[in-house]
């Protein structure tokens, strides 16, 4: 699979006019701050628009710390389509590197933020829930730690694939 660096991207984008760079993130995730010149394809949305994106050229896609689009660029090879370049780093490190975004006046939480203070949350209330009303309360912290280990095993998160659907996520 081929990646590419944000610094390397961004000179690409800087001299190429018919570049294709899209955003994988939720909607909102991109309404926080997105890249100028990028379409954003919501991940679950990209395999029923996946005709957009069939070019001769390079498809560089990026979300926001890389995994969601190695995921999609390593499908995407599996399929046989090899011009799919994953942006290592996503827009984070885009960010990190001082590279120009542009931001929403309003703030949106990160999805992988999102999924850490669901779960953590669910923790927290399986534990003081299994101390103070009932032990079989500890089962859901439990199964939350479960469906993190899950998660981080397989890249398949089903707590990130209900939150995209949330109203505050489009």
């Amino acid at each position: 699979m081929q990646q590419i660096t944000v610094n390397n991207l961004s000179k690409k984008l800087n001299s190429k006019k018919n570049i294709i760079v899209v955003d994988v993130r939720t909607q909102g995730e991109n309404r926080s701050v997105y890249i100028e010149k990028t379409i954003n394809i919501p991940v679950d949305e990209v395999p029923n628009r996946i005709s957009e994106l069939n070019s001769d050229e390079p498809v560089y896609i990026f979300c926001n710390s890389g995994n969601r689009s190695f995921k999609i660029c390593k499908d995407m090879e599996l399929k046989g389509s090899t011009n799919f370049v994953n942006v290592e780093g996503g827009i984070q490190d885009w960010i990190t590197k001082g590279l120009p975004v542009i931001r929403s006046k309003k703030w949106f939480m990160p999805m992988m933020q999102q999924v850490m203070s669901i779960a953590g949350f669910l923790v927290l209330i399986g534990v003081l829930t299994s101390y103070f009303i009932n032990n079989n309360f500890i089962w859901l912290s439990g199964a939350v730690g479960t469906g993190l280990l899950y998660a981080g095993l397989s890249g398949n998160c089903y707590m990130t694939k209900l939150l995209a659907i949330m109203p505050w996520n489009k």
